[in-house]
């Protein structure tokens, strides 16, 4: 049980944001002949660049904790 909720604060919020994405890209796709269709495809584009973003901003914090640790060990 504590794996999965570990699991779950580290990637809960990506997984959500894949799945949203995942289905606005559906509906994309579903639209044949509609003025909505890009903007459906461009909002799903948007949940995958968050992702992305959730990424870089998690490693740049991992990477800040990790100089604080080594300047208070000097």
């Amino acid at each position: 049980m504590k794996l999965l909720l570990q699991w779950f604060l580290h990637y809960g919020l990506v997984a959500s944001v894949l799945v949203w994405a995942g289905a606005v890209g559906l509906m994309a796709y579903h639209l044949t002949d509609s003025e909505w269709r890009w903007a459906f495809a461009a909002l799903s584009v948007g949940g995958i660049a968050t992702i992305g973003g959730i990424f870089w901003i998690r490693t740049y914090i991992d990477g800040l904790t990790g100089l604080s640790k080594k300047e208070t060990e000097l």
